[in-house]
C-alpha cells in the first residue's frame, strides 16, 4: 500500500486551493455512481449532488462567490441513501459520493484541507470494496491475500496512476479561475471513466 501513501502525502504537500481542486475533480469521477444509483432505483435526487458539485468549483474559481454550505449540506443529506433500505452493491458507491461530497463542504465551510485528502481516501475505498465484492468466490483464506488482490488490481492501479496524474496537473496551478476549471473537468473527459471503471457519459 506504499504507493497509495506516498499519493497521500503528496497531496497533504500541496496548498488549500490545489488539494480543494483535486478533491473536486476527483468527485466528478465519483458523481455518476450517485446518479446512476438514482436512476435505477427512482430514490435520492440524481441532479442535487451535481449542482452542489457545480457550486463548488463555482467556490473555487470565483473568489467572492456567497454559497451557504451548510444548507447544501442540510439538502445533501436528506438525499443520502440509507445501506440498509436497498439489497444493491449500488448503494455503496452512491453513499460514498454523498459522503466524499458533504467531506468537501466542510472541508470548504472549516477550512480544513484535511477533508480533501478524505475525498480521496474515500474514492479509493469505494475502488477496493468494489474489487472486494467482485472477489467474493475466489480462494482467499487470509486477509493479506484479499489485501494483495485489491492492491494489485487494475482499477486500483488505475485510481492511484489517476490521482498521481492529477496531484501533478494541479501542482503547477497557482490560481484557480474559469480555465483551470475546465482543464480539470476535460482531464476527466479525457479519461472517460468513473473511478469505478464505468464509461462517463457526457452531460454536455
Amino acid at each position: 500500500m506504499k504507493a497509495k501513501a506516498n499519493n497521500f502525502q503528496t497531496m497533504r504537500e500541496l496548498g488549500f486551493y490545489q488539494q480543494a481542486a483535486v478533491a473536486a475533480t476527483l468527485l466528478e469521477r465519483m458523481l455518476p455512481n450517485y446518479q446512476l444509483f438514482a436512476e435505477v432505483t427512482n430514490s435520492g435526487d440524481a441532479e442535487l449532488p451535481r449542482h452542489i458539485l457545480t457550486l463548488v468549483w463555482e467556490w473555487l474559481t470565483v473568489k467572492k462567490a456567497k454559497i451557504n454550505f451548510s444548507k447544501l449540506s442540510e439538502e445533501l443529506e436528506l438525499v443520502t441513501p440509507d445501506v440498509n433500505d436497498f439489497d444493491i452493491f449500488g448503494v455503496y458507491p452512491a453513499v460514498d459520493c454523498a459522503t466524499a461530497l458533504d467531506m468537501m463542504l466542510s472541508g470548504i465551510e472549516q477550512q480544513d484541507a484535511g477533508e480533501f485528502l478524505n475525498v480521496a481516501k474515500i474514492s479509493q475505498a469505494t475502488v477496493a470494496r468494489l474489487i472486494e465484492h467482485d472477489s467474493i468466490d475466489a480462494d482467499i483464506t487470509t486477509e493479506a491475500e484479499l489485501k494483495k488482490i485489491v492492491r494489485d488490481h487494475p482499477l486500483m492501479q488505475y485510481e492511484m496512476d489517476c490521482l498521481a496524474e492529477l496531484i501533478a496537473l494541479v501542482s503547477t496551478i497557482a490560481q484557480f479561475g474559469r480555465e483551470e476549471r475546465q482543464l480539470l473537468q476535460n482531464w476527466v473527459a479525457e479519461q472517460g471513466l468513473t473511478n469505478l471503471g464505468m464509461e462517463l457519459i457526457s452531460t454536455d
